[in-house]
């Protein structure tokens, strides 16, 4: 495999470059310009976050924003921002890769299924906002899916153990009159290997320790959200929080918890409480924002809000059920097919395939697929190759041209199922190639897994409906834009 690897990589550059050129159909790049991408991010950078709104929105929805949007204002320039999310990835990707390769010596379906994601304040970029309780208390929750427990912050807090939020009121579940504690004693659900019923105050508890160090600790209860599109409301089991600054991490203040998107599982597995779970719903559909819209976006259940999209597989993953692996079949630079060995994306090993992430920012693949993908996109750009790496990452990038406003680059396609017009995903513009520091980059990253995960960078703008009924993912390019 070494050699094969070596003589592709050796071989791809050695090919006349104008050759290509002319072998390539043109209308396969795309056009960057540095100037609208410069007031863009001018614009998203000044925006005030008072000023925000929700958007326009179908029934069961809730209002999304892109987790930048609400964090900016910490950093000095948009370029700052980036490079701080893009070593918070890092540290992601890390975690991601560490969990992956001993998740098979993990005990208990149940403790798989609800450890799994330990999403903290860099394994998320979105946030939903929620009306929780009587009093309808707005709050921004962090967006993951892959995890199978919501929870927020509560009031009354232990003494000194809720941190300030930057947006909104603290949930005060002495003040709703909705709110319900779930009796562990009479009441199912409080399963021992993940929480711990109390049988003297009849409190089901729990502990959170996710993976930077933060914490939360508190105990189940019921009540009602309210969804901010219709204003419909249902009776969800969430985690009451009452202690978040007990770990050796802090939460990032921005949001107040978490709402779980995990994968819906049957009624019959005790311990389930993910929204789609709780709704019985077998459909949502999330819309991402850009990552520099000042605007939101929605996330909303039960009904496909597009009639368009390019639909994937959802495969079954029995090491890790909680997330959404899809049947990701070839991927081309331009025209060119990288070639891949089948095993990796059919989902007949389960330490390979690939799945959809909303908590990484960059998609990543297999180390050496990565070498050969990096270099057939090299060999289809036109411009001279920076020789050093830019935000500590990225090893292909091209410093901007000064006289001239646009650049060109190749298109990634990615296809699902089969190679055909109505399979493929087509990636252009920010999606491909990412402008830091005066350089484009190509904003892919290899790790060492065997797995492929398909990021929110590449998925940006693309809403997303999840279709478990049918076991389908499909993706509805530029849907939020």
């Amino acid at each position: 495999m070494e050699h094969l690897l070596l003589f592709i990589v050796l071989f791809i550059p050695m090919v006349c470059s104008n050759s290509i050129a002319l072998l390539i159909n043109e209308n396969l790049y795309f056009k960057v310009n540095k100037t609208a991408i410069a007031q863009t991010r001018k614009e998203f950078m000044a925006f005030d976050t008072s000023n925000l709104k929700d958007p326009p929105m179908p029934p069961n929805s809730v209002s999304v924003y892109h987790l930048d949007l609400l964090e900016k204002s910490k950093f000095k320039d948009y370029d700052s921002l980036f490079t701080h999310r893009l070593a918070q990835d890092q540290a992601r990707a890390t975690f991601l890769s560490r969990r992956k390769s001993s998740v098979s010596n993990s005990s208990g379906i149940y403790d798989r299924i609800l450890k799994a994601t330990h999403v903290t304040y860099y394994q998320g970029h979105y946030v939903a906002l929620f009306k929780l309780g009587s009093e309808r208390v707005r709050n921004f929750l962090l967006i993951d899916t892959g995890n199978y427990l919501s929870w927020w912050q509560c009031e009354p807090c232990s003494p000194n153990k809720c941190y300030k939020q930057a947006f909104n009121a603290i949930y005060k579940y002495t003040e709703s009159s909705t709110y319900k504690k779930l009796d562990c004693v009479a009441e199912s659900g409080c399963l021992n290997s993940v929480f711990q019923c109390n049988v003297d105050s009849r409190l089901c508890f729990y502990t959170q320790t996710y993976d930077n160090g933060e914490k939360t600790i508190g105990f189940l209860a019921t009540d009602i959200i309210t969804f901010v599109g219709d204003n419909t409301q249902a009776r969800i089991t969430f985690g009451c929080g009452v202690n978040q600054v007990s770990g050796t991490g802090q939460f990032a203040n921005t949001y107040s918890g978490i709402i779980a998107l995990g994968k819906r599982l049957s009624s019959r597995n005790p311990g389930i409480y993910s929204l789609p779970s709780q709704l019985g719903s077998n459909l949502f559909a999330l819309c991402l924002p850009t990552a520099e819209a000042a605007t939101g976006s929605f996330l909303t259940f039960n009904k496909a809000p597009w009639v368009y999209g390019t639909e994937a597989k959802i495969l079954k993953n029995r090491q890790e059920p909680h997330y959404y692996y899809v049947n990701l079949y070839k991927i081309f630079i331009n025209d060119k097919e990288i070639p891949v060995d089948p095993t990796w994306w059919n989902g007949q090993k389960e330490d390979h395939g690939a799945f959809v992430d909303t908590g990484t920012l960059i998609s990543r693949f297999p180390h050496d697929y990565y070498i050969i993908f990096r270099y057939a996109f090299r060999a289809q750009v036109h411009y001279t190759l920076y020789q050093h790496s830019i935000g500590g990452v990225f090893d292909t990038c091209y410093k901007e041209i000064e006289r001239e406003e646009e650049m060109q680059f190749p298109s990634v396609r990615l296809f699902f199922g089969n190679v055909s017009v109505t399979q493929e995903l087509k990636l252009e513009q920010d999606r491909v190639v990412k402008n830091i520091n005066g350089y484009y980059c190509l904003a892919f990253l290899p790790w060492d897994l065997k797995l492929t995960l398909i990021g929110t960078q590449q998925l940006q703008g693309t809403g997303l409906t999840f279709d478990m009924k049918n076991n389908v993912l499909t993706f509805s390019v530029d849907a939020c834009d």
